[in-house]
């Protein structure tokens, strides 16, 4: 019997607007409701709203919180000041990466971790095996009882319902209210913009939906989701990382603090620090006529060098873009690798991750 797909507190919201719709992790979440690309330029030239709700939302809280979250994570959380929040990592003994993740700082004794849709109970299973039985330490998830949204774009600074979290700066995190709903907002994102990332009750979840729609801000899906932090050299789990990745490989290094407390994986990660990585997660951008999709084949010379792990059409650059991983050898900026696109190879080159940058003269790159 085919497994029911979840549904977000806003599925109803989604069907009302006719959204088309896709199971992605095991949820059932919009993929556009216009067309990917016009979704897309809203948020680059004015605002859009996600419905992210799939992400889990973990209270851990406790006197022994903080300890026990420097001993998972990449980074130390309690490095944090109260009212903020940071990228981290999740590693495996070996340092794969079971997980990228937010943490948030709320209170001293108080973090929320936010991470992907992807294998949840595995992550969950992974935080209660480390806090065995301590009383110390409180797990709580909260995913089913709360939505998270993401108002993202270059003019959300501007909206009426955001001006009282305008002085946080990116990564802060605050208690607020937004039209007299009780949230928890933070100054984060996925696609390159400036944006809040907000979570509050379930219950909540269609008045601030349509709070900001009066506003103008425009329903946005999966697609222009993934497009936009391509274009801004964000990295997909599962696609472009997983346990079977260590973070060297995937030039997340700057998430590791090997120069600070012991975690989980950072044995291990030092080991391969040593020995020295060889193969490199690349940037590229098609130079010939064609788009790369993802799983497409990377070669040079004629020969597989490697597999495109997330990859299409840049709308702002109006070019083909994609991420890869390659021998560390042909990991440089400026080397010329093809693409297989319909077992034909198409000229490439590898360039800069981070296609776009909020701010930049972003243009056609035309190498």
């Amino acid at each position: 019997m085919m497994e029911l797909l979840k549904k977000t507190p806003l599925n109803k919201v989604h069907r009302e607007l006719r959204a088309r719709m896709m199971d992605f992790a095991g949820w059932e979440l919009p993929v556009w409701y216009t067309s990917i690309l016009e979704e897309h330029r809203t948020v680059r030239s004015g605002a859009g709203i996600f419905d992210v709700s799939d992400m889990g939302r973990v209270w851990i809280t406790g006197k022994k919180a903080g300890g026990f979250l420097d001993r998972l994570f990449s980074r130390r959380p309690t490095r944090l000041e109260i009212g903020s929040a940071q990228l981290c990592l999740l590693c495996l003994e070996d340092g794969g990466i079971l997980d990228d993740l937010l943490v948030y700082r709320v209170e001293t004794d108080r973090f929320l971790v936010v991470w992907n849709a992807a294998n949840i109970e595995q992550k969950l299973g992974w935080l209660k095996r480390w806090a065995g039985s301590d009383p110390d330490i409180v797990i709580q998830d909260e995913s089913a009882h709360t939505l998270m949204l993401a108002v993202q774009g270059s003019a959300v600074s501007r909206l009426q319902s955001l001006k009282g979290l305008s002085h946080l700066p990116r990564f802060g995190v605050a208690q607020t209210r937004i039209d007299d709903v009780e949230v928890l907002a933070a100054r984060t994102g996925y696609t390159g913009e400036d944006g809040f990332e907000i979570i509050s009750d379930a219950t909540n979840g269609v008045r601030l939906w349509e709070s900001f729609m009066r506003q103008g801000v425009k329903p946005c899906g999966l697609g222009a989701r993934d497009s936009l932090r391509l274009e801004a050299g964000m990295l997909l789990y599962g696609q472009d990382m997983d346990r079977n990745t260590n973070p060297f490989e995937a030039g997340l290094e700057w998430l590791v603090e090997l120069n600070a407390g012991d975690f989980i994986g950072k044995s291990a990660l030092l080991e391969i620090k040593r020995q020295g990585i060889r193969r490199k997660l690349i940037g590229f951008q098609m130079t010939g006529q064609g788009i790369a999709r993802t799983g497409y084949m990377i070669v040079r010379g004629g020969q597989e060098v490697g597999k495109v792990t997330s990859g299409g059409y840049s709308p702002t650059l109006d070019v083909s873009i994609g991420f890869g991983y390659v021998p560390i050898e042909l990991a440089t900026i400026g080397t010329d690798i093809e693409i297989m696109i319909r077992s034909k190879p198409v000229a490439a080159q590898v360039v800069s991750r981070q296609f776009y940058k909020r701010g930049a003269r972003n243009e056609p790159k035309g190498i």
